[in-house]
């Protein structure tokens, strides 16, 4: 490749991710604010309100959802519309699939659940993956007797991946932080080149 091919690439590398992440965020704020503008419409005229409102009240409710998620009555109640939804094929696959992803992310680490680890495939190669589950054969996901842990393996470039059960003498913990590995896997540890 000649100079000028580089130069616009180098280009292309610098105002691509930018331009991407910017319009991911705006979309995302957008659909938000369209979605929740009825939301504040319910409790106040047109007339007052302004941009950004729907995406404001969006926050303020998943915020008041999240204080409320602690008191007795609302879990009860969050029990019996999930006991609901786990009935309804498709729903509640999607609805754990989704629950499960959120609340492995949003709760608080306790030192176990966010463990980064290489898997051992080879004696000399190994893969990046995050331990999910530590005790699968409480879920019935492995057998009482075999010492398994699940793993979760992302793969590059898309949104995606497996999850494997695995003997706990074939992983060892990393020192990386989550959100670093997590990027290193779905770059394909493509990394700048200076």
């Amino acid at each position: 490749m000649g100079p000028i091919t580089n130069t616009f690439l180098r280009g292309l590398g610098v105002i691509l991710p930018v331009a991407l992440t910017v319009w991911v965020l705006v979309w995302l704020a957008t659909a938000t604010e369209e979605l929740l503008k009825p939301l504040f419409l319910l409790f106040l005229p047109e007339a007052y309100y302004l941009p950004g409102l729907g995406l404001l009240t969006g926050l303020l409710t998943a915020y008041a959802a999240g204080v409320l998620v602690n008191m007795f009555m609302v879990q009860r109640l969050l029990e019996g519309v999930q006991s609901l939804i786990e009935r309804i094929p498709l729903v509640k696959t999607l609805y754990a699939a989704f629950k499960d992803f959120f609340d492995y992310f949003s709760s608080a680490p306790t030192g176990d659940e966010s463990t980064v680890v290489k898997v051992q495939i080879g004696d000399d190669a190994y893969l990046i993956g995050f331990v999910t589950d530590h005790s699968p054969a409480s879920n019935n996901l492995a057998a009482p007797e075999d010492d398994k842990i699940a793993v979760y393996l992302p793969l590059s470039y898309m949104i995606g991946g497996i999850t494997l059960m695995v003997s706990r003498n074939s992983v060892e913990a990393m020192d990386i932080k989550a959100s670093e590995a997590m990027r290193l896997v779905l770059t394909a540890g493509i990394q700048n080149r200076g």
